[in-house]
């Protein structure tokens, strides 16, 4: 069984995508066989912030051509309202969400959402609360009144305030009670980005709301606190039979467009195929349909690697790379790094029997600098402008381990120990993650063990 509706989300916050980038995901949507595409992103003021503003008749021509160019691919477009500091008592309020919707459904679209999601979990005017005996009443309320504005050719979708968690509260069940039949309910697990999701809890939370929810996937979007993070990664723990549970599938795409589409082939490489779905096989596929050459998706791979920290990786596991067995062969041929070398790295993996060699971290910096290079001239400028904020951070790295290993083998040249020390201070004023501390803590090991050096000579 597979899902009926797969599609993407452009609801992060962040600058929007342009709208050249948004004709490129629906063409790369075709390509995957995802068939519907929702507008909301966060940061478009009159989607959200000034909601009760109208479109400029420019922007309703863009949607007019977006919506057109879907339409010829057989796929629907969304068409998101959203409105901060709602009043349910209010008219003029419900007219302006409505107005929006026939103007939109003048311009040809058919299908629309109405997400309250990051909104207050309670009233916010009086009047409200006198109406109303609780929230999830009078956002059904809405909820009724738009639909009837949609029905009976179009779809509708809602986000809840309340979208994750256990999906058992009097909220969800007032809810699912009092809104429309038709109305379908997004869901994002049991957390905000959920790092696992399961059949049975999205069976719970339908029963709730007593429909099949529609999921609202946070990955591989990475916005607000995440956007250091690269989220260049292959869906995972995503139970083959979530289809059974939900009536469809979204992925929250990023703001910078290639990169989330490395991970979001993955993601639409299991929507066909849940149960035959291989994380790691699918990934590479989608790696070296993004770039030109063998060296260009080693590169990219080599950085992914590097920079795994992301929601559905185990927190306990983002610094789990594979440099660390050369890292400690390293040390292991040099009798250890030093009576002054501090603990070691929290959150490195477990250290394995190694063979004492320098030579494969010796030969894994030069490679370092040889991906760096190579994804600073990748042959896609949109790939190669996205990852360019965490390429520049390995390039760093890259040349704080060759410093390091410098001022180790020379541990008679202070001035060499200092190149390391500004070069340090340099990289780390980019915030882009990766491989954690793994580098700085390995150079400042170079550099005990240098002065350990010195001074025994």
């Amino acid at each position: 069984m597979t899902f009926g509706c797969r599609g993407i989300l452009e609801a992060f916050y962040g600058r929007p995508w342009s709208w050249e980038e948004r004709h490129t995901m629906l063409d790369f949507m075709h390509e995957e066989g995802l068939g519907a595409y929702l507008y909301a992103p966060k940061n478009d003021p009159i989607h959200r912030n000034r909601w009760q503003e109208p479109y400029t008749d420019e922007e309703w021509m863009q949607f007019q051509r977006l919506n057109g160019h879907a339409r010829d691919l057989g796929i629907e477009l969304i068409f998101g309202l959203s409105a901060l500091a709602f009043r349910y008592t209010e008219k003029a309020h419900l007219g302006v969400l409505q107005g929006k919707i026939r103007a939109a459904r003048q311009r040809g679209l058919r299908s629309f959402a109405l997400l309250l999601d990051d909104l207050p979990d309670r009233f916010e005017h009086g009047d409200d609360r006198q109406r109303f005996p609780d929230l999830a009443h009078a956002q059904a309320w809405l909820v009724n009144e738009l639909f009837q504005e949609v029905a009976p050719d179009g779809q509708f979708y809602f986000c809840p305030t309340e979208y994750h968690g256990p999906g058992t509260s009097d909220y969800l069940r007032t809810l699912g009670a009092r809104l429309p039949a038709r109305a379908q309910v997004f869901w994002t697990g049991s957390q905000i980005c959920s790092p696992r999701l399961t059949e049975e809890e999205l069976r719970r939370v339908s029963d709730v709301l007593q429909r099949p929810v529609v999921v609202w996937d946070n990955f591989p979007v990475n916005d607000l606190d995440m956007q250091y993070d690269l989220h260049v990664a292959p869906l995972r723990h995503r139970a083959p039979g979530l289809a059974r549970a939900a009536a469809g599938y979204f992925a929250a795409a990023g703001p910078r467009v290639s990169t989330s589409q490395l991970a979001l082939r993955t993601t639409a490489a299991y929507l066909r195929n849940p149960h035959g779905y291989q994380p790691e096989p699918e990934f590479m596929k989608a790696v070296r349909r993004a770039t030109s050459s063998e060296s260009e998706a080693a590169a990219v791979a080599f950085l992914a690697d590097l920079a795994r920290r992301h929601p559905l990786t185990d927190r306990n596991e983002v610094l789990h790379h594979a440099l660390w067995p050369d890292i400690d062969a390293f040390w292991a041929a040099r009798g250890g790094s030093g009576k002054r070398a501090g603990p070691e790295l929290p959150g490195r993996p477990v250290p394995t029997p190694v063979t004492p060699d320098e030579a494969p971290l010796r030969s894994a910096v030069q490679e370092m600098e040889r991906h760096a290079f190579t994804l600073a001239h990748l042959h896609d400028p949109a790939l190669r402008r996205d990852l360019a904020p965490w390429t520049a951070k390995l390039a760093g790295w890259a040349r704080v381990m060759k410093y390091a290993l410098g001022a180790l083998d020379h541990p008679h040249d202070a001035r060499t120990r200092e190149y390391v020390l500004e070069e340090l201070a340099l990289v780390r004023e980019n915030f882009h993650w990766v491989a954690g501390d793994t580098f700085d803590h390995f150079a400042r090991r170079c550099l005990r063990a240098a002065g350990e050096t010195e001074e025994l000579a």
